[in-house]
């Protein structure tokens, strides 16, 4: 009886181990994709470390900051049509520690006029018991 407990327990802490973080990490991103969609760049935000040092890179800017982000993504997006369609694609999640990972993949938005696109590569980090994004490299 003991040996079956102990064989169950270690195969749940074995499972629990292995599968959660990317698990939750996809959820956090599919989320972002989700608010997107809705048109609700407030609840698109909650992906990313609500802290100064949070940082976006695009094109050729530095932006720090969940405020400017926010605020750059309302300025450039202000409306439906802007925001389109978003679909992210993730190609890989590279666990770097427990609390921490690489997220590399593709974004495409489908819009009444075009389809724009590119890759991303992200630094998740499990910050307060929450994965969060806390650097994003964005390009087209």
């Amino acid at each position: 009886m003991f040996k079956k407990g102990l064989t169950a327990l270690l195969m749940l802490l074995a499972f629990s181990v292995t599968a959660v973080p990317t698990d939750e990490i996809a959820q956090v991103i599919s989320e972002q994709e989700s608010a997107w969609n809705r048109g609700d760049l407030d609840a698109y935000m909650q992906g990313y470390w609500n802290n100064e040092k949070m940082r976006f890179v695009s094109g050729k800017k530095f932006r720090y900051g969940w405020e400017d982000t926010l605020a750059a993504y309302k300025r450039n997006y202000p409306d439906k049509a802007t925001l389109g369609t978003l679909k992210f694609t993730i190609k890989e999640t590279k666990m770097l520690s427990n609390y921490a990972a690489i997220v590399v993949g593709r974004w495409q938005l489908t819009r009444a006029k075009d389809k724009p696109n590119g890759v991303f590569t992200l630094l998740v980090e499990k910050i307060d018991d929450r994965w969060v994004i806390t650097h994003d490299h964005t390009s087209d």
